[in-house]
């Protein structure tokens, strides 16, 4: 069951307090990400890269609590798990989105399977909810080409605290492989640091022989 956080003992309400009074206050950083041995952890294993880099973000998010806040109307709630939303290809230039519930402890492997397997129950739907849940991680990817900053879609709202996570096309830098990795987050929630954190839990779970 979530928690709620006491604003008045965390180290940040001022900040939060600050971004409350008439900002948009998203934040978005984009940076480069050396995916070299994910590549060809997934190449060997034969798993998609795609669906491998929903779970290293799904698995680092859920690790590290600040991606786990959402503002709510009660309070900052504390969810137990935060679930990846991402998009899939359709037809004709269009695209899904499919929703896997996180399951921790769960290996890559079988998060891909498990999700491979929803994506075809789930092929080319689009979710269109008046009252999403607010437990979920947007991902996506834009595998076409080479970006250097992002800007993604998001409401005019406040106290939209979805996380919304994107990454470019694969590509080469001495000798090394790199995708250029997006996040955009709510800045009453978090900040640089937190990014900081999350891009370091997500290069130990890709480092070799890691146990995924």
């Amino acid at each position: 069951m979530d928690r709620y956080l006491d604003i008045e003992t965390w180290p940040r309400k001022d900040a939060y307090r600050l971004f409350s009074k008439g900002y948009l206050p998203y934040f978005s950083v984009t940076t480069p990400l050396d995916v070299t041995e994910l590549c060809r952890f997934t190449k060997k294993e034969g798993l998609s890269f795609y669906r491998a880099m929903v779970y290293i973000v799904t698995r680092a998010m859920n690790e590290l609590e600040p991606f786990r806040l959402r503002i709510r109307p009660e309070g900052i709630a504390i969810c137990d798990t935060v679930t990846p939303s991402y998009t899939t290809a359709g037809k004709d230039g269009s695209f899904g989105i499919c929703d896997v519930d996180y399951i921790p402890g769960e290996t890559m492997a079988d998060f891909c399977r498990r999700a491979r397997e929803t994506e075809t129950r789930q092929a080319e739907q689009m979710v269109v909810e008046d009252d999403v849940r607010d437990d979920l991680i947007f991902l996506s990817s834009v595998p076409w080409f080479v970006t250097t900053s992002v800007l993604q879609e998001q409401p005019l709202n406040i106290d939209d605290s979805f996380p919304r996570v994107l990454w470019d096309r694969i590509h080469e830098e001495k000798g090394r492989l790199l995708v250029n990795f997006t996040v955009q987050l709510n800045h009453r929630l978090l900040d640089g640091s937190h990014v900081r954190d999350l891009l370091v839990r997500m290069e130990e779970l890709m480092a070799p022989r890691h146990d995924l």
